[in-house]
């Protein structure tokens, strides 16, 4: 479904965002970098991090990217109901599944994301996502860098953490890389695009999804019929 004093003490991240978005070259996690920074030990996501049931029926692939609109309003207004109504019923596994719409910036938003390990993952993909706009607006004057910052402290990362987790961890940016070359592989070429079982689906909104997924959890059920227009009589059979 295709749907990217204190002021001082915030410098160097600002400075640091400044790098990423331009692809600050990736070293070892030893490495100290030209700054004098020396890399701090973090235990990034490297995997999926499934939502749900691993039993359940039905998997949810969503392919989205911290930069894009429509993913924010995916997550936001659409996701909410498919947790409610099949994540939380044990209906649905949901995998969300990083494809950076650009190299520096998307891929710096999911590298923080994955950054303090699968409890907090989810958490931290919200806030990225409900602060979308104030990171876009801020990121082309290279203000980025504190709002970055206070969504990774609110989760218990450090400074030092978030630098390491976006310049100098090649692994996690590598698996952030793959996870869109794999996308593209299975036909993305938008996002969000959503499959259900390992199928795309073609169109947008809540209600394909939801039809979708229950043909799924009942195969051989007949296709709900539409409601009658307003005004339209009812059909009758015999006539």
């Amino acid at each position: 479904m295709a749907f990217a004093s204190a002021s001082r003490r915030l410098a160097p991240v600002a400075t640091l965002a400044a790098a990423a978005l331009l692809l600050a070259a990736c070293g070892d996690q030893t490495q100290t970098a030209a700054d004098g920074f020396k890399p701090v030990p973090v235990t990034p996501v490297l995997g999926d991090v499934p939502m749900g049931q691993a039993s359940a029926p039905v998997t949810i692939e969503e392919y989205a990217s911290y930069t894009c609109s429509h993913c924010r309003d995916f997550w936001k207004q659409e996701f909410p109901r498919l947790k409610t109504e099949y994540i939380d019923t044990g209906k649905v596994k949901f995998i969300y599944r990083d494809y950076p719409l650009d190299n520096s910036l998307a891929v710096m938003l999911a590298s923080v994301a994955r950054c303090k390990g699968p409890d907090s993952y989810f958490a931290v993909v919200d806030d990225i996502f409900s602060k979308q706009y104030e990171i876009l607006t801020a990121a082309p004057k290279g203000e980025v860098g504190p709002i970055i910052l206070d969504i990774a402290q609110r989760h218990g990362m450090t400074q030092d953490e978030v630098r390491t987790c976006i310049d100098h961890q090649p692994a996690l940016k590598n698996v952030i890389l793959k996870s869109r070359e794999d996308g593209t592989a299975r036909g993305v070429k938008a996002t969000p695009t959503v499959f259900v079982n390992g199928e795309q689906l073609m169109e947008s909104g809540y209600e394909p999804l939801k039809a979708a997924i229950e043909a799924k959890l009942n195969p051989g059920a007949a296709p709900a019929t539409p409601a009658p227009a307003e005004g339209a009589p009812a059909s009758t059979s015999g006539q």
